[in-house]
């Protein structure tokens, strides 16, 4: 009796120093919690990840120990860890974080939780172009948020959907009365000007200029210079498709001024530097224009005299043959310091050049891509859009990839961008030109294909 009561004692002494072992391991994830948090906010992303994984592995028995308090620090820190992985394009280990947050809210039973989790969740599987899977997602965060009545949820999953889901898939309609619904919601005044701006592009999409334009034009009240931009393009397409290639010229140019302004906050002197040389250039055409003029002046005079004619047409066609290559290569070197302008085109520069520790730590997001891809299509004529038209089965990844080689990066620093290894990205290469663009007897190498475009 005495050796059994020996035992009792002895085992309720573990539990207690296993519970206390127990608290001390919570406290620490949470302070790792909160670090990796703060890191986020300042954009170390690499350290908070570190914070987050160091605070789930201390976490990992003591759910069991100490149940709600560690279930709920655990879904947590799955929630930011998720987003953090979102951001930097690694879907898979967003989705994987995003799950595990919604499980453990699920637990807890947690509405709150599981609706940002869900409407994470369909984030994640959207950005991997799983479009039946993100809808799921979705409509699960937008039953929860009706029964909460949670009007700014709301608002936002309807601009969201309308945005980011119908837009993708084509069903203009659907996205135009989903951006309508959250335009009478409860939106920020931030939100407000990316929903008139997403309804203009909409409408332009399903050839609806005139309330395509009204949008564009609300929309402008933004400060955001990305926003303007996306605005202007839109309304120098529809002016474009209208034929009112005055208009279409003024909006060309408000975007060229306004990607100007917004490097302007950035650096003024190169910035009023750029400006300058699109001045000497307006100017240089127009000389060049008067050349032209008084060229064919020249050619009615010296028509009567046919040698003089040669002669005097051979020194004009050598001529414009140098002006066209000065021409060409300052629209070169313009086109060079107007991809400075964008963050992505920047880093993959930086990585070429000095691959450090310091150009390895960089954030992109999807408004630094779209505008990467818009200055790639406004420098070479619409290359993404022409690049869908030939290879309509190319998903969004794909065509950054595309515009990556356009611009003429190396195999590595794109495989540094995409976060692989080179060989992983030889081999993603082949299964676009095989599958995705039917190409697999094509003897060209993939920038041979991409450059022909």
């Amino acid at each position: 009796m005495k050796i059994r009561t020996k035992y009792l004692i002895l085992f309720a002494s573990i539990l207690i120093l296993t519970a206390c072992d127990g608290k001390k391991n919570q406290e620490k994830a949470r302070v790792l919690f909160e670090e990796g948090v703060r890191l986020r906010e300042e954009r170390h992303s690499e350290e908070a990840a570190e914070c987050f994984l160091q605070g789930l592995e201390l976490l990992n028995n003591d759910v069991k120990m100490h149940g709600r308090e560690s279930l709920q620090l655990v879904a947590d820190i799955n929630d930011n860890l998720g987003a953090l992985y979102l951001k930097h394009g690694l879907f898979d280990g967003a989705f994987d974080a995003h799950n595990e947050a919604l499980r453990c809210f699920k637990i807890l039973n947690d509405s709150t939780g599981m609706m940002n989790a869900y409407r994470n969740c369909g984030r994640a599987v959207r950005s991997q172009e799983q479009y039946t899977l993100a809808k799921q997602y979705y409509d699960s965060a937008f039953c929860i948020a009706t029964s909460l009545n949670d009007n700014a949820m709301l608002s936002d999953l309807y601009l969201e959907m309308g945005r980011d889901y119908y837009m993708e898939i084509g069903d203009f309609a659907k996205g135009i009365e989903c951006v309508n619904k959250a335009l009478v919601g409860e939106l920020s005044n931030d939100d407000i000007d990316i929903a008139h701006m997403t309804l203009g592009i909409l409408y332009y999409y399903s050839n609806n200029f005139d309330d395509a334009k009204k949008h564009l034009k609300e929309a402008l009240r933004s400060e955001r210079p990305g926003v303007k931009m996306s605005v202007y393009q839109t309304l120098y397409a529809v002016a474009y498709y209208e034929g009112d290639y005055k208009s279409a010229v003024y909006y060309q140019q408000l975007f060229s001024d306004n990607m100007l302004e917004s490097e302007h906050q950035h650096s003024r002197e190169t910035m009023q530097r750029l400006k300058s040389e699109y001045e000497l250039k307006a100017q240089k055409n127009a000389l060049e224009s008067q050349h032209h003029n008084h060229s064919l002046k020249l050619y009615l005079i010296i028509a009567l005299s046919v040698i003089a004619f040669l002669i005097i047409l051979l020194i004009i066609r050598k001529k414009i043959n140098e002006n066209k290559i000065k021409a060409l290569e300052k629209e070169l070197e313009i086109r060079n310091k107007i991809m400075l302008s964008n963050k992505v085109f920047v880093t993959a520069k930086n990585l070429g050049e000095h691959l450090t520790s310091e150009t390895l730590d960089f954030t992109l997001d999807d408004t630094d891509w779209d505008d990467f891809i818009s200055l790639t299509d406004m420098i070479f004529n619409g290359f993404s859009k022409r690049l869908l038209a030939t290879y309509p089965k190319l998903g969004k990844w794909d065509v950054r990839i595309c515009c990556l080689c356009k611009n003429g990066f190396s195999n590595q620093v794109i495989s540094i961008l995409l976060d692989t290894q080179t060989d992983s990205f030889y081999k993603r290469k082949t299964r676009i030109r095989q599958q995705k663009m039917e190409l697999p007897d094509d003897k060209r190498t993939f920038e041979e294909i991409i450059n022909a475009i």
